[in-house]
């Protein structure tokens, strides 16, 4: 049987967001607490 496998997802520690696992947040620009990347305000 072949089937796609589905995708783990963690929530951001900062916004709660749903993020893949050891990955940067993309809606904050958190990682562990730590901003990474500056995500500019729209």
């Amino acid at each position: 049987h072949i089937k796609i496998p589905e995708t783990a997802l963690s929530e951001c520690t900062n916004c709660h967001a749903l993020i893949r696992p050891h990955r940067v947040c993309p809606e904050c620009g958190f990682y562990k607490g730590v901003e990474v990347i500056e995500i500019a305000a729209t």
